[in-house]
């Protein structure tokens, strides 16, 4: 770095002069140059860098530094290897060689002892012997196998080099047959890349991962690499073919990637086995190719290979391929053939076929769909299952139709119970048939011949609402939601008026789908029925002004509308507001909640409890404590609220009641009067009222009310809260609530009353409040072994208690902990029950029993 300074700075020296206008390559500059003459042997000179021409600050270098660490390196090398020469220079067997070195201790000195008796007879003779091997200076005395061995590590220390360049050089490259090996070695890393994820996948096939990783391999290679399909090997292809076949069959990736990978094969002569060819085939009927998935389902006829289970997976393509296409005539001849080859072949292949006819315009479609319908329940007989009448019935609805749908639905209810209304039976009557009925003996002039309506015929019994408000929710349920819509027209042509209650559950189901058509479908829906409950209310009134026409969306103009929705549909009912109410606070849309509120009042309808707690809810997503209690005052006058409703006031409190957070409002009710109203709500219910609420009331409602104790720092109504509400509705303290009230006595301990609410949240990780929080824990021990003590004393152990007992057990550790700490914090101990004993009065609780004080807490800590 400073190298390259110093000789930026000289460069610039030079061709200053000639180019003034040539900015400095660098971003400092060097002050002093180096070149200057020197005028004495003791003169310095010292340089300095800086960040820019103005910069003040310089800082002192060294431009010398670098060489000097070079040169260092240079002269420890060359250090080392003079070392190295000198151990050469003394011989392989000096005592400081590496041979003699890597001996033993005993061995090396019996080596050395023998060397220096050589030297000492070679000394003594006067003359000089050529240097001699292993064998000539060890005599027989020393072992034989340690001469061995020296002779094995010289022939290894002089043949190293040779032999591992043979082992190098003879080892060979082993390979796996699914390697793509690429011809050109700039491109070997991408190729590499993938070859990395085939063998990871043929290791663990299971891993769905992988999937991906190797598709984004697979797709570079083939934009950078040349000839990497024809390259691929059959393995390698079937592993990626593998990794993209797995997982959902739906999805349009899936589909895409087997389609892309079997047209790079066949792009490069490739084959591909039978169920790959199927699978491709069928990724094109799955990404809108049936026409292209049809001309290759035929090409690829003759070469199948004669494997049952493929021939019989071919011939099921077939048929759904030429049902979805519009041929069904040629699926149906496909179909009958297939089962007429093997009885034992599934008949639910004619499914496709039936829904296919459906769909053809004309009289003669359908009286083929019926007829085929009535050959697959005759080859299934007591084997046809919900789903098979499911998908039949719902293949009709989306045809239009409704008629056969109908039927459909119709046999699913009687079977079982009423076969003589059943589809079969009626065509064996009609036609006068007494013995079993086959499915050749079925034919399409005899349906004809018969009356389509006669075999459709739906019983009297089912001519209600209830019958098709089952079906409509099975649909629903199915997420068949325009089906269900298309229910509700059937309903109209059959004379059966729908009610309020039919045309709710279709709204709250499209609202469900998210959907903007759904979205805006339900809004009209729900819309028109309101309208129609305010022109029904001015009806009544008898009034001569105009009733209020609702202001619509004009987006939603363009919506394509169901036919029953142009038809006088039922007004709305509450439920059809709460169902509204819910989908606009959702999307806090406040503009459509106030008009929704008003409508109400224009349709004379009365809220529920229901539609105020939305209401309330609404509010409590803003936050606003103050409109949320003025809207329960105002609304609970002349509505029932329900244990939703104390919830949602509960919730709110949560938020009152923190004092760690700026919102508060002087108006709302403190814990123990909002405790004492849904107790005397509770009271005033009905013994059928008073079980449900029971049976609703939650965990999360328990810990909530708790936790709003806490936070008013109100020990007296937590303890009367704890035991109020394990006595009513049966939850008793957990690991939650007893952290709820030792951080609560904790804070009562280490927090100030006149704390700012900006550092309330903050000291619960002061060492003060650990302190204080270990402390209290600690307390809660010793309470719990002396009850535990006392247990032992009665001969029982907490083990050994069934539930109730144990709940129990928990309940009285808590109010002694907050006995001992309201003792110790008021001034007379002793009026501590009569404390207790009023704030249950205040709370609407003074018959539930309190428990009993501690005998005697002095030796507590």
């Amino acid at each position: 770095m400073l190298r390259q300074a110093v000789r930026g700075a000289r460069w610039y020296q030079h061709v200053a002069s000639r180019c003034p206008s040539t900015p400095s390559p660098r971003a400092f500059s060097v002050l002093t140059p180096r070149y200057i003459q020197l005028g004495g042997p003791n003169d310095k000179i010292r340089f300095y860098e800086q960040d820019t021409r103005g910069s003040k600050k310089r800082r002192r270098v060294d431009p010398d530094a670098e060489n000097n660490v070079d040169k260092e390196e240079v002269e420890a090398e060359l250090s080392r290897l003079a070392k190295d020469l000198q151990i050469l220079k003394e011989g392989p067997y000096s005592p400081n060689s590496p041979f003699m070195q890597e001996l033993p201790e005993k061995e090396r000195a019996i080596a050395l002892e023998a060397l220096r008796k050589y030297e000492a007879e070679q000394e003594g003779k006067g003359e000089k012997q050529p240097a001699l091997g292993l064998e000539e200076v060890f005599d027989d005395e020393l072992d034989e196998m340690l001469r061995k061995e020296f002779e094995g590590l010289a022939m290894e220390e002089e043949n190293w080099l040779a032999s591992e360049k043979d082992d190098i050089s003879e080892k060979p490259v082993v390979r796996q047959p699914y390697e793509v090996i690429s011809e050109n070695p700039e491109h070997q890393i991408y190729v590499d890349k993938f070859n990395l994820g085939l063998k990871r996948l043929a290791q663990d096939s299971s891993n769905g991962q992988l999937g991906q990783e190797i598709w984004k391999w697979y797709r570079r290679c083939k934009q950078v690499v040349p000839d990497f399909l024809r390259s691929m090997p059959g393995e390698a292809i079937d592993l990626l073919w593998n990794s993209q076949a797995r997982g959902d069959a739906t999805k349009p990736t899936r589909a895409a990637h087997i389609q892309m990978i079997a047209e790079d094969a066949i792009s490069v002569g490739k084959s591909l086995s039978t169920p790959q060819i199927l699978s491709y085939i069928e990724s094109l009927h799955h990404n809108g190719k049936t026409k292209q998935a049809l001309d290759q389902w035929e090409a690829h006829q003759a070469g199948l290979s004669q494997r049952k289970d493929d021939l019989e997976a071919s011939w099921r393509l077939g048929v759904r391929l030429f049902a979805a296409e519009g041929d069904p005539q040629r699926a149906q001849d496909i179909a009958l053939a297939f089962l007429a080859n093997d009885r034992s072949r599934q008949p639910r292949i004619l499914i496709p076929v039936i829904t296919a006819w459906g769909r053809q315009p004309g009289k003669e479609a359908e009286v083929k769909a019926w007829a085929l319908y009535l050959q697959l329940k005759t080859f299934l007989e007591h084997n046809m299952t919900m789903e098979d009448y499911d998908h039949i019935s719902i293949g009709f609805l989306k045809s239009g139709r409704p008629g056969l749908a109908i039927a459909v639905f119709k046999d699913m209810m009687v079977t079982g119970q009423d076969p003589a209304n059943d589809s079969t039976s009626l065509y064996k009557k009609a036609i006068g048939l007494a013995g079993n009925l086959q499915a050749s003996s079925i034919s399409e002039g005899d349906v004809n011949k018969v009356s389509l309506a006669t075999l459709t015929v739906l019983p009297r019994r089912f001519q209600n609402r209830f019958f098709y408000a089952s079906w409509m929710k099975k649909l629903i349920g199915m997420g068949e939601v325009d089906s269900a819509a298309m229910v509700i027209e059937l309903m109209y042509e059959r004379g059966v008026k729908p009610d309020p209650k039919h045309l709710n559950g279709l709204i709250a189901a499209w609202l469900r789908e998210s959907s903007p058509s759904a979205r805006e479908k339900a809004e009209r829906l729900g819309w028109a029925m309101v309208q129609q409950r305010i022109d029904n209310v001015w009806a009544r009134a008898k009034s001569q002004e105009k009733p209020p026409q609702l202001q619509m969306n004009p987006e939603t103009e363009t919506v394509r509308l169901p036919k029953f929705m142009q038809r006088d549909i039922p007004p709305a009912n509450i439920e059809t507001f709460s169902i509204l109410l819910l989908h606009y606070t959702r999307r806090s849309d406040d503009g459509m909640i106030r008009y929704l509120v008003k409508c109400l009042g224009d349709a004379r309808v009365q809220p529920n409890a229901y539609f105020m707690n939305h209401l309330l809810y609404a509010e409590l997503r803003k936050q606003d404590i103050a409109a949320l209690w003025n809207k329960f005052q105002v609304m609970s006058a002349s509505i029932q609220p329900d244990l939703e409703t104390y919830a949602c006031l509960w919730d709110c409190g949560k938020l009152q009641f923190d004092r760690g957070r700026t919102a508060f409002v002087a108006g709302f009710p403190s814990a123990r009067d909002l405790f004492a109203d849904m107790m005397r709500w509770y009271s005033q219910l009905s013994t059928r009222g008073k079980s449900s609420v029971r049976d609703d009331f939650s965990k999360e409602l328990y810990d909530q009310i708790i936790r709003c104790f806490c936070l008013s720092k109100d020990l007296p109504g937590t303890l009367v809260a704890l035991h109020s509400l394990g006595a009513m509705f049966n939850f008793t303290p957990d690991d939650t609530t007893a952290r709820l009230i030792v951080l609560q006595v904790a804070r009562l301990a280490g927090v100030p009353a006149d704390t700012p609410k900006r550092r309330l949240r903050r000291l619960s990780t002061t060492p003060k409040s650990k302190e204080n929080i270990a402390h209290v824990h600690r307390l809660v021990e010793i309470l719990s072994e002396r009850k535990i003590t006392a247990l032992q004393a009665r001969g029982l152990s907490l083990e050994t208690l069934e539930p109730q007992e144990r709940k129990q057990y928990q309940l009285e550790i808590m109010a002694d902990l907050l006995r001992v700490i309201m003792g110790r914090s008021a001034a007379d101990s002793s009026r501590v029950e009569e404390q207790i004993a009023s704030v249950a009065v205040d709370m609407n609780v003074s018959e539930i029993n309190l428990g009993s004080s501690l005998e005697d807490d002095s030796l507590l800590p």
